[in-house]
């Protein structure tokens, strides 16, 4: 059983010594420490576990601040109850980044620049192509993205973007979120 989404990310001390199962063991146990005090709130949240933390991992990947995560944490949660695709970049760039870690090994690199091939790759973690979330986390968040999806933060928008700075900007309709991509990503 796979234990990704669940190694908390946080500074760590280790003896030289130290083997890989324990390493995970820590990680694990400190992720079930910090979620602890939001167990009651995560059983109110009509998500199970596994999808919180499946969400606040491409929460964590789709975000740069704070402040913006309970928004897109909000936009997606939205999504899902329309029984729409997620269309997240960061889900995508997991399920190519694991095909090319297969064929390339070390080589390999995680989180890359999406081509218009990639965006048709055939995996559960595509949620362009896929509707719902992907199979598991694709990625370990921080207390921050786990409490943005726990407690979403409502709006109108329906869309958002970063642009090459790293600014996000929302969306209310496509036209609007149209707009957004010609001005600040087709310059």
């Amino acid at each position: 059983d796979g234990k990704e989404g669940f190694l908390f990310p946080d500074t760590y001390l280790f003896p030289r010594e130290v083997v890989a199962e324990k390493v995970v063991s820590v990680l694990y146990d400190n992720f079930n420490k910090k979620i602890a005090p939001f167990q009651e709130d995560i059983k109110k949240s009509n998500m199970s576990l596994n999808e919180i933390i499946t969400l606040a991992s491409i929460v964590e990947r789709e975000t740069k601040t704070d402040e913006e995560r309970p928004l897109v944490a909000g936009i997606l949660i939205k999504r899902l109850k329309a029984g729409w695709p997620l269309q997240v970049d960061a889900s995508v760039q997991y399920a190519v980044a694991t095909k090319n870690c297969k064929v390339f090994g070390a080589e390999c690199k995680w989180w890359p620049i999406l081509s218009k091939e990639d965006m048709s790759i055939n995996s559960p973690f595509n949620s362009y192509k896929f509707k719902g979330l992907p199979p598991h986390p694709i990625a370990n968040p921080g207390l921050s993205s786990i409490k943005a999806v726990i407690y979403p933060k409502e709006s109108d928008y329906w869309f958002y973007l970063h642009d090459k700075s790293g600014k996000i900007y929302f969306a209310k309709t496509t036209e609007e979120h149209q707009n957004n991509v010609k001005e600040y990503l087709r310059k």
